[in-house]
């Protein structure tokens, strides 16, 4: 994760908090990465068994309001996409994002509400 984050030099100034743990057959990846417009990436990886199983992705600005989020936790069953879905403006919606490097994508194209989800 850190080589992709560093990868994006245009888009992100700086990774801080950047947290690698290792426990048998588990991996988790934690970071923040700040982008150039001064908002940061709040991002959390579990990979178990070199398959990704749980992530979150956050946009927020630079007070830690969230601008949208990404992630798979289990918690909107009414979701199409269940258990993937976007947070966005105080509302839930599915979504097809997978991935960190989808997310830097979408944000550096400059992500829209419709090509979030």
């Amino acid at each position: 994760m850190l080589e992709l984050l560093q990868s994006r030099s245009g888009l992100i100034a700086a990774v801080l908090g950047y947290e690698h743990r290792v426990r048998e057959t588990v991996v988790q990846f934690k970071a923040i990465a700040v982008l150039v417009d001064g908002t940061r990436l709040h991002i959390n990886e579990v990979w178990a068994r070199g398959e990704l199983r749980k992530y979150a992705y956050y946009l927020v600005t630079p007070t830690d309001e969230v601008i949208l989020g990404w992630d798979n936790a289990p918690h909107h069953p009414e979701v199409a996409t269940y258990p993937v879905h976007l947070h966005y403006a105080g509302n839930v919606y599915p979504s097809q994002v997978r991935s960190l490097s989808y997310v830097l994508d979408l944000i550096a194209q400059g992500w829209t509400p419709d090509t979030c989800s």
